[in-house]
């Protein structure tokens, strides 16, 4: 008799995302096991699950023998990781077949690569908002806060440009204030964007309060991983750096905490525009 309960392996990065995901698995009857990786960001405060192990991440083939021995039925990737160079991943000969894949070595392209690799060797994919209710954000203003009409042109001039740099597979997150765009994100993650920006915009020799974090995904990319995320602590920063508030993509970015978050962005009088 075959054993009828799902077996989800999740490919965790750092963050509270594959904690939830990990949570929500086992309390929707799967049983879930953890792979990390080397050198790379982890999941924080991990639940007990039947197995955790981690691999170099260029050793794809290893991977895919130990998930499959374990009889893994369904995959997800949850949480971030750091971007490495082609040099330092030390790809086995099926992780060199999957890079091959993605002849243009970009984020989507790559997620793509791994995506569909998976798929065509039997598992199904899920993702944390199959398992996590109202883990997306729902569209509307979503606290008390608003922006002014000149905040809103600024909104707009972010998108038109995230929208540009998107085609190009550059960063899922901008900083604009005052009709200029501060920053864009890159490898180094929201955090660091929100505080560098706050040099650039004491820089302008303006007010050292303002400015707005506008995050997100990309055109073409594809949804069963690495959509744009905020949390408490992302509005934390926002906080503690003077900014007047933030505009997500409804529907497309994961607000993981949704309570907690529409709860600070209110004690500080930050505005949450979900669009």
């Amino acid at each position: 008799m075959t054993n009828s309960t799902p077996i989800l392996t999740i490919l965790a990065g750092g963050g509270n995302l594959p904690t939830s995901l990990a949570a929500s698995a086992q309390a929707a009857g799967y049983t879930v096991h953890v792979i990390t990786f080397a050198g790379q960001p982890q999941p924080l405060a991990m639940p007990p699950v039947a197995s955790t192990h981690q691999f170099p991440l260029g050793q794809v083939g290893h991977v895919l023998a130990h998930i499959k021995a374990n009889g893994t039925t369904h995959v997800a990737l949850a949480g971030h990781l750091s971007k490495p160079s082609i040099l330092s991943l030390k790809p086995d000969a099926t992780g060199l077949k999957l890079l091959a894949r993605a002849v243009i070595r970009h984020d989507d392209a790559l997620l793509r690569a791994v995506t569909g690799f998976l798929q065509e060797n039997g598992f199904q994919l899920i993702t944390a908002q199959d398992l996590i209710p109202g883990l997306l954000a729902p569209k509307g203003l979503l606290s008390k806060a608003k922006p002014t009409a000149d905040e809103e042109e600024d909104i707009a001039l972010a998108r038109s440009t995230l929208a540009v740099l998107g085609d190009l597979d550059i960063g899922q997150a901008c900083i604009v204030h005052n009709g200029a765009i501060l920053g864009v994100e890159a490898v180094e993650g929201t955090d660091t964007l929100i505080a560098r920006c706050t040099t650039y915009r004491a820089g302008k020799g303006e007010s050292t309060h303002g400015g707005i974090l506008v995050k997100r995904a990309k055109d073409m990319q594809t949804d069963l991983a690495d959509l744009p995320t905020v949390g408490p602590d992302t509005f934390r920063q926002l906080a503690t750096h003077g900014y007047r508030g933030i505009c997500i993509q409804a529907n497309r970015t994961i607000l993981l905490g949704k309570e907690e978050c529409i709860a600070l962005a209110n004690q500080h009088n930050l505005f949450l525009l979900s669009e």
